[in-house]
């Protein structure tokens, strides 16, 4: 897992513009400067864990778990929720493909970005280190108006301006691969499935549970 995959990289992007063309410094220090601003005005949705990670929650169940050290972390940046509702929907965890892992309690995405360049004092300077290992990593949905990480298997998402968007963050899992092993993710508690377009167009079925801060 040392970096994202093109394949993932295409899903999740309708009206998406991609970091990497002429715009991207823009893109890039707009996105940071959003970030930073969600977590200036929420403080308590990162906590530092002990294991080194900086830790994103609202509901104290679905985290985002992002690497002080990248070099330190073989897996960098994580999506972590509770196993059980896809165990329910048909899940078993022994047939889960690269980019998954799981213990008794949790299911998890999981992002290697390579080694990093050292140390980060932020939670913004730690999730941006993804993008600086991976360009293409940086996303940005124009419908949604949202700034968006993309993983292995599913995606990081957060308004360009939480004042004025009634979805603040968001966390997304693409559907086809637990569909392919057996999921019913339709039936999945606490997630929605819902249909985004991929940038050729076409129809792309993804798990999405999203937070309105406000």
């Amino acid at each position: 897992m040392r970096k994202i995959t093109a394949e993932v990289l295409v899903v999740f992007i309708s009206g998406v513009l991609l970091a990497g063309c002429a715009s991207t410094d823009t893109v890039l220090k707009n996105s940071q400067e959003s970030f930073s601003n969600l977590l200036s005005a929420y403080p308590s949705l990162i906590t530092e864990a002990q294991d080194n990670y900086y830790v994103l929650t609202v509901d104290k169940e679905t985290l985002l778990k992002i690497s002080r050290d990248y070099s330190a972390s073989e897996e960098d940046v994580l999506i972590s929720t509770p196993l059980q509702p896809f165990v329910k929907a048909g899940l078993d965890v022994t047939k889960l493909g690269q980019g998954y892992q799981s213990d008794d309690t949790s299911l998890y995405l999981v992002t290697d970005f390579g080694k990093g360049t050292g140390v980060k004092t932020t939670p913004t300077q730690a999730l941006f280190e993804s993008v600086t290992a991976e360009r293409k990593a940086l996303t940005y949905h124009q419908e949604l108006d949202r700034y968006g990480i993309a993983l292995n298997g599913g995606k990081f998402e957060f308004a360009k301006d939480f004042q004025n968007n009634d979805k603040d963050l968001a966390f997304v899992i693409e559907a086809k691969p637990l569909r392919e092993v057996g999921v019913n993710v339709q039936k999945i508690d606490g997630w929605t499935l819902t249909t985004w377009k991929d940038e050729s167009g076409k129809d792309v079925d993804v798990l999405l549970k999203s937070y309105n801060l406000k």
